[in-house]
């Protein structure tokens, strides 16, 4: 079945999107959860992790859950690589019979679903809530169109990766005709931190280290509650750090409270990070992707650093043949 007729059946539909959230994962949650309600569906929008503050800029934050409770008759991920992304809301056992259908971009995504739709040709899963909503003959609206167009320009680090076409920006022009305030979304993402985010930053580099056209920084768990910070997104560090002429790859590192690590990963193209990450057990983009690791944080560095190194001395640039693939719709 297409996505679309999944969800035209099902009457009470839970909305999933990965842990350690982004722009686009709450962007196309929020957006995805208004107009299926917006459809006469019972809808829950949830996220194992609690979501970032800032994203109550976009209207329906208010209503995202951190536990769910059944029946559903559909359950929906979103820009979640693999099962493991979607976190601990998800009840494998007692909800296996239920159909999961898989909504993602990302060129490493396993197809876990019951149905799968990767879309490895958007730059964005609210891009792809975008068509889905088309498809749906779904009428959208001002706070719609600025949850779409919050996760896009996310997703593009404002428009400016390599993947935004002309048919992109077309569809970008008709977000900003619904409503959706283009500037002011700029703003929110790229020109707001709080203080306490700028001494996070301060401590994280302190630890930066430059090899091998590698460069990576850490923030342990003290270190974030000295700068009484109590979240793990330093909001854009990881692309901060391959501002520097000498590096290809760049690394982030933050101690959770529990121990983990969150690995944030990015590359100057034509080096490629997202099979590093899924050897990490994580997941993502040539250029930008992730993973979490468990402690402790020095031999989580060490490890994140020894397979970025062999990266670039090898110069794997290309799609690997063991990265999984899916068709579009399956």
């Amino acid at each position: 079945m297409t996505p679309e007729a999944l969800l035209r059946d099902a009457n009470r539909i839970l909305l999933i999107t990965h842990i350690t959230p982004d722009g686009d994962a709450i962007g196309g949650l929020l957006a995805l959860g208004q107009v299926l309600r917006g459809m006469s569906k019972d809808v829950t929008v949830s996220c194992s992790d609690a979501v970032p503050g800032r994203y109550a800029y976009l209207p329906g934050y208010a209503d995202i859950a951190q536990q769910a409770d059944g029946p559903f008759d559909l359950i929906v991920s979103l820009d979640c690589s693999d099962l493991r992304r979607v976190g601990c809301i998800y009840r494998a056992e007692e909800w296996r019979d239920i159909p999961f259908l898989n909504i993602d971009h990302h060129v490493t995504n396993t197809c876990f679903g019951t149905h799968n739709w990767v879309g490895l040709e958007y730059v964005a899963t609210s891009e792809m809530v975008l068509d889905l909503c088309d498809r749906l003959g779904a009428p959208l609206d001002a706070d719609i169109a600025r949850c779409l167009l919050y996760g896009i320009v996310g997703d593009t680090q404002g428009l400016r990766t390599d993947n935004v076409t002309p048919a992109l920006l077309g569809k970008v022009m008709r977000l900003m005709q619904l409503g959706a305030p283009l500037a002011d979304i700029m703003d929110q993402i790229f020109n707001r931190r709080p203080i306490r985010l700028l001494h996070a930053w301060e401590k994280t580099l302190e630890t930066i280290q430059l090899d091998e056209g590698v460069i990576w920084a850490y923030l342990t768990r003290q270190a974030r509650m000295e700068a009484e910070w109590p979240d793990t997104d330093l909001h854009g560090m990881s692309n901060f750090l391959l501002t520097v002429e000498e590096a290809n790859l760049s690394a982030v590192l933050v101690e959770r409270d529990d121990g983990q690590v969150e690995v944030g990963l990015r590359a100057r193209a034509p080096f490629n990070v997202a099979h590093v990450a899924l050897a990490l057990g994580g997941g993502g983009h040539p250029q930008a992707a992730g993973c979490m690791l468990n402690g402790p944080l020095d031999q989580a560095v060490e490890r994140v650093v020894s397979l970025l190194k062999e990266q670039t001395s090898n110069q794997l640039v290309s799609q690997p043949a063991h990265l999984p693939t899916c068709s579009q719709i399956c």
